[in-house]
């Protein structure tokens, strides 16, 4: 029974991300969606005439978020805005839900800045795989996002906070709020959940700093084009794409170059909300997909699972399994040794606009009227 209700919740929410529920189904959702919809406007509304106050850390806020349900590409932006700060000598904090964990209730330190200390399903599979990719950058998850923050500024004294999928979270204030949307997902005004993905009505997206167009599959022009007509006029736009970089042994954690996987078959296997993005990635590098098993985002893998993935490499010479980066800090250690099994590692390749956002951060960590520690080696 549990396995059927499971196989129902991904299907149908499968069909809201892609915008495609049955018109039936679709229609009858619509109270739904209208109901939802004003709701979130009231409560955006409240904190906007100061009803609702949001509550303020002692350093300033990054938010990484988006405005629908499904994948835009949070995590490689949260993971190199990271790097970026810590570059520019600042120690950064990153702070998230930790979304699939096992217990959601209590905060849990996931990285100390120095060694990564508990596991994906400790730790969710986002915040490990940002731990690990961010070396010196402490990381912790919690429900309560400003108390997990305020624990991890108490801990580290962070001169900067990354809110990761903070654009919904309007309890705890920010000072650069980052939008991202996916080109490759259609820019368009789609419908509120559950009739459609839209977290919150376009109009939301005016409390964003900067739209950052990811995937994008179009030109700059057509891009502004679409853009223009949802209320984003005003808003300043980045455009990027992702590209794969390399790939990492997951047993051995040995970098291997792209060309020497050009060419060879695989098969591929992913648990995130947009599988053809990463197929397609592969396909671009010159892999050939023997295979690809694509399971729902966040999903948690079984012994069945490993058992589907590890059958399916029969045919493919020699035995190659590509996963992604996200998808790796779950499945390193229950699949035979005897695979050779790899991640892809993705970059983001900048477009337009990137210097804009560059500014933004440093200007806001330069103006922020709270204190500051001195900047880190």
């Amino acid at each position: 029974m549990h396995a059927t209700i499971q196989t129902m919740f991904y299907w149908l929410h499968s069909r809201i991300v892609k915008g495609n529920l049955p018109r039936p189904l679709s229609l009858s959702l619509l109270p739904l969606s209208l109901a939802y919809s004003l709701l979130v406007s009231i409560r955006s509304k409240l904190y906007v005439f100061g009803v609702l106050k949001p509550r303020e850390l002692n350093c300033p806020v990054i938010s990484v978020g988006n405005i629908t349900v499904g994948g835009t590409g949070k995590t490689p932006f949260v993971i190199a805005i990271a790097n970026w700060l810590r570059s520019e000598g600042k120690n950064v904090g990153v702070v998230s839900r930790g979304y699939g964990r096992d217990d959601q209730k209590h905060t849990v330190l996931v990285s100390d800045g120095t060694q990564v200390l508990v596991d994906a399903y400790k730790g969710g599979d986002e915040p490990v795989l940002i731990a690990g990719r961010c070396p010196g950058v402490s990381v912790i998850v919690g429900i309560d996002r400003y108390a997990a923050a305020k624990e991890l500024y108490d801990r580290f004294s962070c001169d900067v906070m990354i809110l990761d999928d903070g654009f919904q979270h309007l309890s705890l204030k920010r000072d650069v709020n980052l939008l991202l949307v996916d080109d490759s997902a259609g820019l368009c005004d789609e419908h509120v959940l559950p009739r459609g993905p839209m977290r919150e009505p376009w109009i939301a997206a005016k409390r964003a700093t900067a739209v950052i167009v990811t995937r994008a599959s179009s030109s700059k022009e057509d891009i502004m084009q679409k853009l223009g007509s949802l209320p984003l006029r005003d808003i300043p736009v980045a455009i990027t794409r992702f590209s794969l970089e390399s790939f990492i042994n997951i047993s051995t954690g040995k970098t291997i170059a792209l060309d020497s996987i050009s060419g060879k078959q695989c098969v591929a296997f992913c648990g995130i909300a947009n599988p053809r993005s990463f197929s397609g990635m592969l396909e671009n590098a010159g892999v050939i997909i023997h295979e690809l098993l694509s399971f729902p985002d966040h999903w948690r893998y079984t012994v069945d699972d490993f058992a589907i993935i590890t059958g399916s490499t029969e045919g493919c010479a020699p035995k190659l399994l590509i996963t992604t980066e996200k998808d790796a800090v779950k499945v390193r250690h229950h699949l035979p040794p005897s695979l050779e099994v790899l991640a892809a590692r993705m970059v983001i390749d900048w477009d337009f606009g990137w210097n804009f956002i560059e500014e933004q951060l440093m200007s806001a960590i330069s103006n922020s009227k709270c204190g500051f520690n001195s900047t880190v080696n």
